[in-house]
């Protein structure tokens, strides 16, 4: 599993490794909103965890960027927000984000963990990778 993180803020980055240390995924780290675009443009990510208030573009431009051209368009998305209120939980509903959270919430574990069981439910296997609808049945 390949995740993108994108935050301001190198402490929360931090916290947000010691989280998925225990999902053992490859992890591309990014303090600014355009760094991580141009990552999430030439790369393919099964999530991207991303701060709402971003350098230079906002995560909000960032996903939806994406959304319209991108590899990673269909990619889930997880916001970590200051503070939730009604425009923060609007956009991110608008841009199809898997969950939003405040920077501080604790359901982060529990949000990264879903989508990870979520992830491996879904992926074909390389069978069907190559041979699209093969069954080994």
């Amino acid at each position: 599993m390949k995740i993108l993180v994108i935050n301001r803020q190198k402490e929360v980055i931090g916290q947000i490794a010691t989280v998925l240390a225990s999902v053992e995924p490859v992890i591309r780290y990014y303090d600014s909103g355009l760094d991580g675009l141009l990552a999430a443009r030439i790369e393919s990510f099964d999530l991207i965890v991303c701060g709402t208030d971003l350098p230079v573009i906002t995560g909000f431009e960032l996903v939806r960027s994406l959304r319209n051209s991108s590899i990673n368009k269909n990619t889930p998305v997880i916001f970590l927000a200051d503070e939730l209120n009604q425009k923060t939980e609007y956009l991110s509903h608008i841009l199809g984000a898997a969950a939003t959270l405040r920077l501080n919430d604790e359901q982060l574990e529990d949000v990264l963990q879903n989508q990870r069981n979520k992830y491996e439910s879904e992926r074909p296997s390389p069978i069907k990778d190559i041979f699209p609808g093969y069954s080994l049945n």
